[in-house]
């Protein structure tokens, strides 16, 4: 675990100055350090800031203040569970939510070894790093200028005239060499030496300082969002694609204190609506592999809908789009769209999205995705498959310009029971298949 303390809280929370959770007391001082971060990055909206109170959003994760963390869980309709429940559902679902970026298919499972949302993302970023460093740094050709005592490459004259005026045994030269100094190394080995600087565990920061010391030198790069949009990965450097995304979450959320002491801020925060889309889209992906049915899974797939009179379309994004017998006579295509709320009434607005989605993807059957099982039993006691982890009801669209006559188009809803035996319930995605392919 981190140096420190920890307070746990969820999401949509609020914490004061002055209040205590557990034997951990939030202070004035983080509350200011708070205020620090937010002035630095006015779009943040991870939390706002109220008198002498903090508003949490709909972003769930970690931030470490100094000597405190604070975890933000996923905010649910079960918190009896507690908070060791959702602590755990939240680093499974990171762990998800990291690997279906570049290996969907090929993890049946994730093992989750950590017990703090920091040291999970660390752990992440050390076991990619260290399975480049196993497999090689890569080598790229970059262009070096300096003084030589021999001609080799070009000679940069105004450099060579400024420089060599009277040192005619020396050339300013311009050449090009072939080395592991280049932007992927120098993003993971800045990441590796922000790690050793937080205070984490033991175990973690001897794994770095190992790293670190083997690893080859690279000249510092100034790290932007603009850096990263700029990279360009090649067949050589797909593999670093992951580990520089986690590397791009640390270093573009680490404020080093610059006075030099322990102040330190570090946020590290995901979207809980991307997560909850991650885990279903994961969850999914495996059912698809083991069902007897031939079933695609897609995940924000787009379609053109209107030309912009500006020479630019707009465009559908839908979460998930399952085709049942792809390519074949009898194709069936369904849309899910995903929606991390608890207890809420359907908004019109979600409905008439459903409506254009299925218009434009040729989708018969449409379906809103919640994480609330107990809501669904509300609606009706009838809960389809005895034992599932899913309800489903029907929602169907009236014809237009057909009075109340009911068409064939439907937007049906789907509640999900996420836990199982208090664990995030892995066999979701199997129900999920079975209800929507009835």
């Amino acid at each position: 675990m981190p140096v420190g303390r920890t307070i746990y809280v969820y999401e949509h929370d609020w914490l004061a100055v002055g209040q205590r959770v557990g034997d951990v007391l939030f202070e004035k001082r983080h509350f200011d350090l708070l205020s620090v971060y937010l002035t630095a990055n006015p779009q943040c909206n991870y939390f706002s800031l109220y008198n002498r109170r903090v508003k949490f959003s709909h972003f769930v994760g970690v931030i470490m203040i100094g000597d405190l963390s604070i975890e933000v869980l996923p905010k649910s309709d079960a918190h009896e569970k507690g908070l060791d429940t959702w602590r755990d559902v939240l680093l499974e679902m990171l762990a998800i939510s990291f690997q279906i970026r570049t290996r969907t298919s090929t993890r049946a499972d994730i093992q989750v070894r950590r017990k703090s949302v920091l040291e999970t993302y660390i752990q992440l970023f050390i076991d990619e790093t260290e399975r480049i460093f196993r497999e090689g740094p890569v080598k790229k050709y970059r262009n070096n200028q300096e003084n030589q005592l021999c001609m080799k490459g070009k000679l940069v004259i105004h450099r060579h005239i400024s420089e060599n005026l009277v040192h005619a045994e020396r050339f300013f030269v311009s050449y090009q060499v072939y080395d592991h100094d280049n932007v992927f190394n120098a993003l993971l080995s800045q990441t590796l030496r922000c790690i050793v600087s937080l205070g984490i565990s033991a175990e973690l920061n001897n794994r770095c300082k190992f790293l670190l010391e083997f690893f080859p030198e690279c000249s510092s790069v100034r790290v932007s969002e603009k850096l990263f949009q700029r990279l360009v990965y090649s067949r050589k450097t797909e593999r670093y694609r992951q580990a520089v995304e986690l590397a791009r979450i640390i270093l573009l959320n680490y404020h080093p204190d610059l006075k030099g002491g322990s102040n330190n801020i570090l946020a590290i925060m995901l979207d809980m609506n991307h997560l909850w889309e991650s885990y279903i889209y994961y969850a999914l992906k495996r059912a698809a592999r083991l069902s007897d049915v031939t079933v695609s899974v897609e995940a924000q797939r787009s379609k053109p809908f209107w030309r912009h009179p500006g020479n630019y379309d707009m465009r559908l994004r839908p979460d998930i789009v399952v085709r049942k017998n792809p390519g074949s006579e009898s194709e069936e295509v369904l849309v899910l769209d995903t929606k991390w709320k608890y207890r809420s009434d359907t908004s019109i607005g979600d409905v008439r999205q459903m409506y254009a989605y299925g218009r434009y993807f040729g989708a018969r059957n449409t379906f809103l995705l919640y994480p609330d099982r107990l809501v669904g039993r509300a609606l009706d006691r009838e809960d389809g498959f005895v034992g599932s982890p899913v309800i489903r009801k029907e929602g169907v669209f009236y014809k237009t310009l057909a009075g109340r006559e009911l068409s064939d188009e439907k937007c049906g809803l789907l509640f999900v029971d996420l836990l199982k035996d208090n664990r995030l319930n892995k066999e979701v995605g199997r129900g999920v298949i079975d209800m929507i392919l009835l």
